[in-house]
């Protein structure tokens, strides 16, 4: 069996995965804010599920962050209870089995890629609009990590140029990386309402402004349409480098219902006059991609 986990900063999915990718069991506990706590809980759904199958099974988890290739401790900023710990190690020698991780968004990717919407592309760009916006790269049968295991992560490049001679009045906003004016806090979520806030001195939730654009509401549609600009040109300038086949889109604000049509009328201005758009897929697995992704960093065809 292979067992998946994706470890959010609220809640920890758990599933059990057979060899032909049936999901035969899976589970949800909320995110222990205590380390010792957190590894138990971890070790204690992995001990059980191997006495239900009868089996020692093999162990992915998905998080939402980096292992340090020098001294392997995880860099993660959403989740305290792991930031700073040599979590491969500990878990590890407390299953006293191989334990593989990887970046959530990777795990979403590598799911979409294998079985999923994105099957039988070559270079394909994986996109989570949720909260944050997450980045992975998927090429010729597997995840591009980097040196720094930080491949894909275009959420943390600056605003392009032509996007602030656009609209040279959006606001200069700091990211929880230290830098300044990242893709990720303008077109995530959360940057979805930061631009509606600046624009309309209103702060409301990425809900409530889907709502109000899906009522007809002018301010809405004024930002919503900012928003799209934005991300547009986010992807081409990624897509200049990666020249993928496809995209693939998941996160919660990846079923606002006329993303794939807005950014395919707009990519085509920032993309070279010869190049061919890729296929934008929406997910095929939904929230079950991280999970189903992590578990799949064990499985063999």
């Amino acid at each position: 069996m292979i067992y998946g986990f994706d470890i959010g900063g609220t809640k920890i999915a758990f599933s059990v995965y057979d060899q032909k990718l049936n999901c035969l069991y899976t589970t949800s506990i909320a995110t222990p804010q205590d380390h010792d706590v957190f590894l138990t809980c971890i070790c204690d759904l992995v001990l059980q599920a191997d006495i239900k199958f009868s089996c020692l099974g093999k162990v992915g988890v998905g998080f939402p962050g980096a292992i340090n290739p020098d001294d392997n401790t995880v860099y993660c900023v959403n989740v305290a209870a792991i930031k700073g710990y040599p979590l491969i190690e500990e878990l590890s020698q407390r299953l006293q089995r191989e334990i593989k991780f990887e970046n959530d968004a990777n795990c979403f990717l590598l799911s979409e890629c294998l079985g999923g919407s994105a099957e039988g592309c070559a270079t394909v760009l994986g996109i989570t609009l949720g909260t944050g916006l997450g980045g992975a790269i998927f090429v010729n049968g597997g995840i591009l990590s980097g040196q720094n295991c930080f491949a894909g992560e275009i959420g943390h490049y600056p605003l392009p140029a032509t996007v602030l001679q656009a609209y040279p009045e959006l606001p200069i906003l700091t990211c929880a990386c230290g830098r300044k004016m990242c893709l990720d806090n303008y077109v995530s979520g959360t940057g979805l309402a930061n631009l509606y806030q600046h624009y309309e001195n209103t702060r409301l939730t990425c809900p409530e402004i889907l709502q109000k654009f899906h009522a007809g509401d002018k301010n809405a549609h004024k930002v919503v349409n900012i928003y799209f600009d934005i991300l547009a040109a986010g992807i081409g300038t990624a897509l200049l480098i990666l020249d993928a086949d496809a995209i693939v889109f998941g996160g919660g604000l990846s079923k606002f219902d006329i993303l794939i049509d807005e950014i395919s009328k707009r990519l085509p201005q920032h993309l070279l006059k010869q190049a061919k758009l890729p296929l934008l897929f929406h997910a095929k697995f939904g929230s079950e991609g991280g999970v189903r992704g992590a578990a799949l960093l064990n499985w063999v065809k």
